[in-house]
């Protein structure tokens, strides 16, 4: 039996036309299709329930869970989808069942490839239908093995991938991470796919993004904001025309708002819009230039050392001896703090005025009870950095002016980096390091203070070797919220424990008034996770990295 599971978030009008294409171009049927969707404030599924009325609807509670027992429930097939996606050709899923079944090499059936897609890899199917190749190839598309828009796979394999995930699957963007370039060999031991050979079968319409996490490319061309057409679906009757869309050609699986055809035309949504805003891209490409050329500037002076001597910052090693040798309270800032003293919010904590003016206020501190971290790296290019903070550290021209600006040229501050070292080094004496620091906490009474879940997770446990641990639960998100709740519940414990803050920015206020009060805090940032993720010797690729940091 085949299943197919689909994704939705705030999407119903796209939903139905990836419903209404897959059963008028294909032989799936209602009863085979799950959809987990993700309820968003002031978007109405209702419609498109009532317009498909066999298919299994499940609402989100938590991604990984849903998603485990949408897939033991399901058929020994499975095809995944995503609501962008819109079928344009007909194709058999018992037919590609049939080859997966035949053909034991093969990982998956893809439905959006076939010969419209090129350049191809070399056809290595002697069905004059199929056209089979092997994914390590170099041709894009064809060499992306594991997707989640409209591929057949055999459920065992997905179980046996899902239960080899060390990393919490948070949504579908995450589910289809899970496997990166470097681990596809290792993962996937199958080494082929396959398609129909004459026409691939589906597009994916980026015109819109519901995810915060990974980002996708998108065109914001038309008015495709999920409000905007969640009005035209539900208020409007308005759906997309597959048919229309099933006439254009297309050459790659991803296509902008050209292909988002509306059955009834509404203002706001034309071909003549997406040129005019192709135009004016152009134009603001023009107007950016001068940017381009002053981050140019900026980036070659920061590679010779013109920034060096601007602020006084311990590297990473000074940083480790001093905290050796003294007792102190530390607070670390990076770029998720600077975007909060600039107005900004980041992925876990909300823009609040408060905290931004704490910060600032902070990071000039001449306490001698607190030592400010801002990260070496930012001021002071490195050889021994890996590949991607290099990159990343190039391209912080506004950071660094900010902290030249706002930063004290009377303070000596500490290395940030002195928490994620695993993460930022490429060139390291890492076990000594590790040594050092585990003999910082070594036979401690230490209090964390951290998101509930944020560290069971972990293989490695650095508290291990401390004489005690407690624990104190903040929220994960804007825990700057419930600030007054945290300070509170910290103070009640015992000055004579250390206390270990792993929340962010609020680690930052946190530590300065703990210390304030008498405790010694330190803010641990990634390093229980860093050291974790050493002795795992996890790949420290730029995805992987990246994803490292994600909120947990």
């Amino acid at each position: 039996m085949i299943s197919i599971i689909v994704f939705s978030k705030g999407r119903p009008m796209q939903l139905h036309a990836y419903l209404e294409s897959l059963l008028k171009f294909s032989d799936a049927q209602e009863n085979q299709i799950t959809i987990l969707y993700c309820e968003t404030e002031g978007i109405r599924y209702d419609k498109v329930m009532k317009a498909f009325p066999k298919i299994h609807w499940t609402i989100e509670k938590k991604f990984e869970n849903n998603l485990k027992e949408a897939v033991s429930d399901a058929g020994e097939y499975i095809m995944f989808g995503c609501d962008d996606v819109v079928f344009t050709h007909t194709f058999s899923l018992q037919k590609a069942q049939t080859y997966l079944q035949q053909h034991e090499q093969v990982f998956g059936f893809s439905m959006r490839l076939g010969a419209n897609i090129t350049p191809q890899p070399v056809n290595l199917s002697t069905d004059d239908e199929i056209f089979e190749w092997e994914w390590k190839c170099t041709e894009q598309h064809y060499n992306y093995p594991w997707e989640l828009d409209c591929t057949l796979y055999r459920k065992t394999d997905i179980i046996k991938m899902i239960n080899e995930e060390e990393n919490p699957i948070k949504n579908p963007n995450f589910f289809e991470a899970m496997v990166t370039p470097e681990q596809r060999k290792k993962r996937i031991p199958r080494t082929h796919m396959a398609c129909n050979k004459e026409q691939g079968c589906a597009i994916v319409i980026t015109v819109n993004r519901v995810q915060d996490t990974h980002q996708n490319g998108f065109d914001d061309s038309m008015l495709t904001d999920i409000y905007s057409l969640d009005k035209q679906y539900n208020d409007e009757d308005n759906t997309l025309d597959i048919e229309k869309i099933a006439q254009m050609d297309n050459h790659v699986v991803h296509v902008g708002a050209e292909y988002f055809i509306l059955r009834k035309s509404a203002k706001g949504y034309s071909k003549k819009r997406v040129y005019r805003r192709k135009i004016k891209e152009f134009g603001a490409k023009l107007v950016k230039f001068p940017k381009r050329v002053y981050r140019h500037i900026e980036s070659k002076k920061y590679l010779t050392g013109g920034y060096e001597q601007k602020l006084s910052i311990l590297n990473t090693d000074e940083t480790l001896e001093l905290l050796e040798k003294e007792q102190f309270s530390f607070l670390r800032y990076g770029d998720g703090e600077i975007a909060i003293m600039q107005g900004k919010s980041i992925p876990f904590q909300e823009y609040n005025a408060d905290l931004a003016q704490r910060l600032r206020e902070m990071l000039v501190t001449k306490d001698s009870r607190i030592k400010i971290g801002i990260p070496y790296y930012y001021m002071h290019p490195l050889n021994s950095i890996n590949d991607f903070t290099k990159k990343f550290a190039r391209a912080l021209p506004a950071q660094r002016r900010f902290l030249c600006k706002n930063c004290s040229k009377d303070v000596v501050y500490i290395d940030t980096a002195l928490t994620q070292v695993y993460q930022t080094y490429q060139e390291y004496d890492f076990d000594n390091y590790y040594k050092r620091m585990q003999n910082l906490l070594r036979d401690k009474d230490v209090t964390v203070v951290c998101g509930e879940g944020v560290l069971d997770r972990l293989e490695h446990k650095a508290l291990a070797v401390c004489h005690s641990v407690e624990y104190i639960y903040a929220p994960s998100m804007n825990a700057y919220t419930q600030y007054d709740t945290i300070l509170r519940q910290i103070k009640d414990t015992d000055r004579n424990r250390l206390v270990c803050v792993v929340l962010g920015p609020t680690a930052k206020v946190l530590v300065y008034d703990l210390a304030q009060a008498g405790y010694q805090a330190w803010d641990m940032g990634h390093y229980f996770k860093d050291y974790d993720a050493y002795l795992r010797k996890r790949p420290r690729t730029g995805e992987e990295i990246a994803k490292f940091y994600q909120p947990d």
